[in-house]
């Protein structure tokens, strides 16, 4: 596990407008209060959301995924040739329903009406990756499968109201998730980042070994669902 601040010798110079975690010059932080306090800088709350992006594979929209999801979802008592056939990605009902979600490797964006860009990532547990207009809004990276702002449209044109990030003591390490020492010594991270909007939704971003994960919750914490006649349309060079 990290156990302080990380800095990027990134110079921002992205080859063919192609990402690179190198060349992306946002620090790695894993202490509560140097992304309370960098946050904080950034002044979010009062900005309102113009556009979403990720620049590279959600993980959760890819084909074997939807159609493992659909096949789950049938009853179980359901004769196996037709939950086959029903879990075919094109045979799905287009009432099933999905989670506003994303899993991915590479930063998520959100562009805001004054033509800000906030960027971040959880690269590696419990460390975050955060940004203002470092990165160009239109970067390439790696297969990008889904379109966040359908699958999060929710969120679009909403004020952030409040920024909330929620901590906690931990003493296994989040990535091998062994003790920091034979002392069982106790180190407190950041569980979640949420930017909350005003019609009552949020954006929670936090991390998971060394993915990140996007969702549109609300304030029960409870991820939004999604028809699955709506996020077709956000998929992007379905694999």
């Amino acid at each position: 596990m990290l156990e302080k601040t990380q800095y990027s010798q990134g110079k921002k110079r992205f080859k063919n407008n192609t990402f690179s975690s190198q060349e992306w010059s946002a620090p790695t932080m894993v202490s509560p209060n140097e992304i309370e306090s960098l946050i904080a800088s950034m002044q979010l709350v009062g900005r309102t959301i113009k556009g979403l992006r990720i620049i590279g594979l959600s993980y959760f929209h890819t084909k074997d995924w939807i159609e493992e999801h659909a096949y789950n979802s049938l009853p179980e008592d359901m004769p196996e040739e037709k939950k086959q056939e029903y879990s075919n990605f094109d045979r799905i009902s287009e009432s099933l329903e999905f989670i506003r979600y994303v899993h991915i490797d590479e930063p998520f964006l959100i562009k805001f009406t004054d033509e800000n860009t906030f960027e971040i990532d959880t690269p590696q547990a419990p460390g975050y990756r955060i940004s203002m207009n470092c990165l160009p809004w239109d970067i390439q990276g790696s297969t990008n499968n889904i379109d966040v702002s359908i699958l999060f449209a929710p969120v679009l044109n909403q004020k952030i109201i409040e920024v909330e990030i929620t901590k906690k003591s931990i003493n296994t390490a989040p990535m091998f998730f062994c003790p920091f020492d034979e002392n069982n010594s106790t180190r407190e991270i950041v569980k979640r980042i949420v930017l909350w909007l005003e019609n009552g939704i949020g954006i929670c971003i936090n991390g998971w070994i060394d993915y990140c994960e996007v969702a549109c919750i609300d304030r029960n914490k409870q991820v939004l669902p999604i028809l699955f006649s709506e996020l077709k349309k956000a998929f992007q060079n379905l694999i």
